[in-house]
């Protein structure tokens, strides 16, 4: 017979199985019939809009291949919101306004983060549509138009674009896995898509909405890529996802700024949990279900195994489940140590940033400032 520590234990071990490996390869397995946006459409007046700080080894890179597409200059204008930079970022951006028409830039008086600095560009457009991207995010000829083509078909009131990690040639245990993951998100996104008419989570690098079906960013709020997605979700509007639309961003290669990454990834996702859990009850099927299985029970996994490991040290069988869920951690952040960074030891990794992340959404969250991600960086 099974003990109720057992039962607890197991169960929690399969929440974190479900989540990682049940609704990936059940979404990879039935992955939906292919959305058709080939048609015509008219292409909208469009709104390029970013935040920057201090990003002049790549923005005058980024403002070139925004301007280097297959979209009418004519109705492209382009939003910078500079967040305070001191590395000359602002210069450069300026010196690039007397070669492209309707390159803005806005600067901030105080620092004041990648939300705020969003709403204000948003608030100056006045576009039909919105094109949100990050500084380091760089577009391909086609780019803009497929992340327009579903709105103006009216097919969509958002798109989520494709972003693809470009590592140059430097090889890093990091980089592999990050892009292994960006890709298995990329595919479950497409399916979700496809199948459902929700991709549950625009990358906040790569995404393009009505701008009348905006609403601004809450303060401090971080992950406002979600929040945008869900608001619309919350209103019956269709966000889908376009593997044609791709953005191409360096993959970072330093452990420690994924770290930190997802440490400000975990904040910005218990965030949108508080605002938007009521609407699990509301839209059960298909968003509770698939926000549930795909988001919620990752978000909670350093729990879940929190959880799995106190009951198990309750049961007969305390010596396995110690071994299990503290010896093969240790182990596996003995060979990050050593330079090993298995994806075993990956997922401990990232995971504890989650439960960091949490930690400090507790605390209370009263900035969002943010530092750019440093990329191209060997593992230290």
């Amino acid at each position: 017979m099974v003990s109720l520590t057992m039962a607890i234990s197991l169960s929690a071990l399969c929440l974190i199985a479900l989540t990682y490996a049940v609704y990936p390869l059940w979404q990879l397995a039935f992955p939906g019939k292919a959305i058709d946006f080939s048609g015509e459409y008219t292409p909208p007046t469009v709104s390029i809009v970013f935040a920057a700080y201090n990003e002049s080894s790549i923005i005058e890179d980024k403002i070139r291949s925004l301007y280097h597409t297959n979209y009418p200059i004519d109705l492209l204008s382009v939003w910078i919101g500079s967040d305070m930079s001191d590395d000359g970022t602002d210069a450069i951006i300026r010196s690039l306004q007397k070669e492209f028409p309707n390159l803005n830039l806005n600067v901030n008086e105080v620092r004041s983060g990648k939300s705020a600095t969003i709403n204000r560009l948003v608030a100056l457009s006045s576009a039909e549509v919105i094109i949100a991207t990050d500084a380091n995010i760089l577009f391909k000829a086609t780019t803009i138009e497929e992340l327009v083509r579903p709105i103006a078909q009216e097919k969509a009131t958002a798109v989520a674009g494709t972003l693809k990690y470009e590592d140059k040639g430097v090889a890093s245990s990091t980089a592999s896995n990050e892009k292994a993951y960006l890709s298995l998100e990329n595919a479950i996104r497409r399916a979700e898509s496809r199948k459902h008419g929700i991709c549950l989570g625009m990358e906040g690098g790569l995404y393009s909405m009505k701008k009348a079906f905006w609403q601004p960013i809450p303060p401090n709020t971080f992950m406002e890529d979600f929040f945008q997605t869900v608001q619309l979700i919350s209103r019956d509007q269709k966000v889908l996802f376009n593997e044609s639309a791709v953005g191409l961003e360096d993959v970072s290669t330093s452990l420690q700024e994924e770290y930190k990454r997802k440490i400000r990834i975990s904040i910005g996702n218990w965030q949108n949990l508080v605002r938007f859990y009521p609407l699990i009850f509301k839209h059960p099927y298909p968003f509770g279900g698939l926000f549930i299985m795909h988001k919620v029970l990752r978000w909670v996994t350093p729990h879940l195994y929190l959880i799995a490991l106190a009951a198990g040290l309750f049961t007969p069988n305390w010596l396995f489940f110690t071994a299990m869920l503290i010896g093969l951690p240790i182990s596996q952040l003995i060979l990050l140590a050593l330079g090993w960074a298995t994806p075993l030891a990956y997922f401990y990794a990232m995971n504890a940033a989650l439960f960091v992340g949490f930690i400090k959404y507790i605390k209370g969250v009263k900035s969002s400032v943010w530092q750019p991600t440093k990329r191209n960086q060997h593992e230290a």
